[in-house]
């Protein structure tokens, strides 16, 4: 899955992946990002490099500009 991360100001940009129960499964992009359009790849895995299990996932995009949130349902 590509997701489409939109830099308005320069600084650190986060992409994580949460479970339905909140606790963080990965995280996809930690770094400094110039403004610009970007895309982030989650495969479908956790940190330890798993594929998760059917449910609902929520990715939580951080940014200067704020935070969205874009939920993902798997299904295998």
């Amino acid at each position: 899955m590509i997701l489409d991360v939109r830099v308005e100001r320069s600084g650190r940009v986060s992409v994580e992946v949460f479970n339905y129960g909140g606790e963080r499964v990965s995280t996809i992009l930690d770094q400094a990002m110039a403004p610009g359009n970007y895309g982030a790849t989650w495969d479908g895995r956790n940190s330890a490099g798993d594929v998760v299990g059917n449910g609902v996932y929520f990715i939580v995009i951080r940014s200067s500009d704020g935070k969205m949130i874009r939920k993902v349902i798997v299904l295998k």
